[in-house]
């Protein structure tokens, strides 16, 4: 993982700041040069949540009153980033409570960014450079595939490193449980599914974060939770078999009403497993998914929708919660 040295201006955080980076190179007034009723940035758009580094010149008489506004209607950065301090940066930081750093390290933060490496996460000193994990789950004929390869779409137009991956990740897993060879009780299920994973994780989802990609995965740990829990496996047994991988990022769950789901399925090659097909099973999964939903584990998107518009919350849903700015990049359905 590339790490940038960062020197904290004032205390720093102990929270881990973590969103999209975006860099402000005019040497005008950077912090004078926000529109104050949209929050955009001349040259950059809006900054909403976001780690915004400048180039150059910071100073502004104006940007300490225009930054606080921003704050106060909630469409400010997370942090600050610039080259040079002086005070009128520092009393736009301190009025709006944003976290500042100056780093001299900049031109390599833009070299990264024009490769499409754009999220990174502010720890004490350093700027970590990673990616994102978008889990993106649901019961059979959700439009999970669809969906993820929609988002993917986006992301890449807007210069987003992104990648795609599903689980069952490893062909030879997929063939146990669609040859009948293998006696599956719903425990032996869970635990060739959390072996895949792990596998998954350690050979793919690690590499393509510290990379600094975007990774889209259609289905993770949740699955397990709803689809061996359905069969009785207790849920919090998954969760312990499962408590070394880390969380995504964002978890969005499109629900689905099983029939529905069923019948969208008929002629399709996507890479569900016809051995989870079953219509009580799948009801009592969905109502698994339902309740981490209601607890906040997962976000709630409602698939039954036309095609166009779960693509477009799906869209506001990342932007939202990940900062970052994909619905331009949007191809018409």
């Amino acid at each position: 993982m590339i790490e940038i040295n960062l020197e904290p201006v004032g205390p720093a955080p102990k929270e881990v700041i973590c969103g999209e980076i975006v860099v402000y190179r005019e040497l005008v007034s950077p912090l004078g040069d926000i529109d104050p009723n949209t929050g955009h940035l001349r040259g950059v758009g809006g900054i909403k949540g976001k780690i915004l580094v400048v180039k150059g010149f910071t100073g502004s008489t104006v940007g300490p009153y225009i930054v606080y506004s921003l704050k106060k209607r909630g469409i400010a950065p997370k942090a600050l980033i610039v080259e040079q301090v002086d005070a009128n940066v520092v009393a736009s930081a301190t009025l709006a409570e944003i976290p500042l750093y100056r780093t001299s390290n900049i031109e390599l933060l833009t070299g990264l960014l024009s490769r499409g490496r754009k999220i990174g996460c502010v720890e004490g000193g350093k700027l970590r450079m990673r990616g994102l994990v978008i889990a993106v789950e649901g019961l059979d004929g959700a439009g999970k595939t669809t969906i993820a390869h929609k988002l993917l779409e986006a992301l890449r137009r807007c210069g987003y490193d992104s990648v795609y991956t599903y689980e069952p990740y490893h062909s030879d897993i997929r063939k146990i449980f669609e040859s009948g060879t293998m006696k599956l009780t719903p425990a032996v299920e869970a635990l060739l599914m959390v072996a895949d994973r792990y596998a998954h994780y350690e050979e793919v989802i690690k590499r393509e974060v510290e990379l600094g990609r975007i990774v889209i995965l259609d289905r993770y740990k949740y699955s397990t939770l709803a689809y061996q829990g359905a069969a009785g496996v207790p849920v919090e047994w998954l969760r312990e078999l499962q408590k070394y991988l880390p969380d995504p990022d964002l978890s969005i769950y499109l629900d689905i009403d099983p029939e529905e789901g069923l019948r969208r399925k008929v002629g399709t090659t996507a890479h569900s497993l016809t051995y989870f097909e079953n219509l009580e099973r799948l009801k009592k999964a969905r109502e698994i998914y339902i309740e981490l939903s209601s607890r906040g584990e997962l976000l709630l998107v409602n698939s039954s929708a036309e095609l166009s518009s779960v693509v477009r919350e799906v869209i506001e849903v990342v932007e939202e919660r990940l900062g970052l700015s994909i619905s331009g990049c949007l191809m018409s359905q």
